[in-house]
């Protein structure tokens, strides 16, 4: 990592550059055909979700619809870790069971879907995931810990791997 010293001028331009990259991407995802807005099963889902989200979510070139809803679920149920409970935000939670046929039936979407938003999201390095941590079968619930999105600086499209800021934290550790 490289320390770089820019003019305030520079810094309200890369704000400005962000936040048009975040309303592009946005426009993008009101585009697709299933989106809570379009679809009341997801829309009933949405209401069981995490509410508050950042908006680079937007920005990560997630391909399977389900993968944004995912997670926002996810993190309603994430449980925060003792030695950060005095922190506005987590940067990860607790281990989490991730049972996929329990979500398919919560959110009327197939089985296969969801499969394929949480290896999305484990791709992305939104959830961190062992098999050392499940069972061998292939039907049971996964367990995985959950990175929050406050730290999402972005998407690197050459590596195709999510950046987050977390040196900041006091108690982080490098992933």
């Amino acid at each position: 990592m490289r320390v770089v010293f820019i003019t305030e001028e520079d810094f309200r331009a890369l704000t400005k550059m962000k936040q048009k990259e975040i309303y592009k991407a946005y426009e993008k995802f009101n585009k697709r055909k299933k989106i809570h807005v379009k679809d009341e099963n997801l829309m009933d889902f949405m209401s069981q979700c995490e509410a508050e989200f950042h908006p680079m979510l937007y920005t990560i070139p997630f391909k399977c619809y389900f993968s944004i809803y995912l997670f926002l679920f996810l993190k309603k149920h994430a449980e925060r870790f003792d030695f950060e409970l005095d922190s506005a935000e987590f940067t990860w939670s607790k281990p989490l069971e991730v049972n996929f046929s329990y979500i398919a039936r919560l959110a009327k979407v197939p089985l296969n879907t969801v499969k394929k938003a949480f290896h999305e999201l484990t791709k992305y390095e939104f959830l961190i995931y062992s098999d050392i941590l499940t069972e061998d079968k292939h039907n049971a619930s996964k367990s995985a810990m959950l990175v929050n999105d406050f730290c999402v600086i972005g998407h690197d499209s050459v590596t195709n791997k999510t950046l987050f800021n977390t040196k900041q934290r006091r108690y982080t550790t490098q992933l």
